[in-house]
Order: C-alpha cells, then sequence, then structure tokens
C-alpha cells in the first residue's frame, strides 16, 4: 500500500514544527506572536513546538514498532487543533490588528491549527496502519 511513503507525513510534519515555528516566531524573536496567545506560545512553547518536531523525524523510519507513540502525536496535534478552535471562536475578530501589528503572527494565528489537524489525522492513520500486519 502506501506504507513506504510514511515516514515522509511524519518527515512533513517535523517540517511544520522546527520551520514552520523558526519562521513565524522570527527565529523566537516575535513578541506578537508571543504575547497573543502566551498560555500557548510562549517562547518556551514555542521551543517546545520544534521539539515535538523533532520527536516527529525520530519516529519517521521506526514508525510500525512504536504506533503507541505515533497515537500520542496524534493527541497532541488534537490539542493543538482543539486550542485553536477555541482560540478562534473568541479572537477571530482580533485577527485584522494582529496582521497589522506583524503579518507572520497574523498568518499565523490564522491557520495553524488547520495543518494541526492534517497532522492529527496522519498520525492517527500511521498508528492505525503500524497495528495492522503488513
Amino acid at each position: 500500500m502506501l506504507d513506504h511513503r510514511i515516514p515522509f507525513g511524519f518527515y512533513a510534519a517535523a517540517a511544520f514544527n522546527i520551520f514552520g515555528m523558526a519562521l513565524f516566531s522570527k527565529g523566537l524573536t516575535n513578541t506578537v506572536l508571543f504575547d497573543t496567545d502566551p498560555a500557548m506560545f510562549s517562547r518556551p512553547a514555542c521551543l517546545l513546538v520544534m521539539i515535538w518536531g523533532l520527536a516527529y523525524a525520530a519516529q519517521a523510519r521506526s514508525w510500525r514498532t512504536g504506533p503507541a507513540v505515533t497515537a500520542v502525536f496524534a493527541v497532541e496535534k488534537a490539542v493543538f487543533a482543539a486550542w485553536w478552535g477555541m482560540w478562534l471562536a473568541d479572537h477571530a475578530s482580533e485577527l485584522p490588528a494582529i496582521v497589522a501589528r506583524d503579518p507572520l503572527a497574523g498568518a499565523f494565528y490564522g491557520a495553524y491549527g488547520a495543518g494541526d489537524a492534517a497532522f492529527m489525522v496522519f498520525f492517527g492513520w500511521a498508528a492505525w496502519r503500524a497495528r495492522r500486519p503488513s
């Protein structure tokens, strides 16, 4: 099936977290990003998002042997996607002002949860596939 391509999904999730966060946080210096939702995206939290990305990359070649780890990744992405949805429900009207202050921060808050939701589905599927015989 497509199982031989699954590692690429792990690497894509790693890039999403590592390079995406490096970009949108401007190398962990974007105070607009940090101040907009400090409960989820303080500077240390953004660094931890990048570390999660390293975990995804570390699991890429051994995804079949650790389906529980991959399932944890799905849960972690579900938390971020749900947080984003709740944040948008309360703050969507503030997005234009955030974009005016910092376009990267505005773009981040307008979209990050969609990527997290997509990777949640991917990790859930990969965990399910790993539990099935080849």
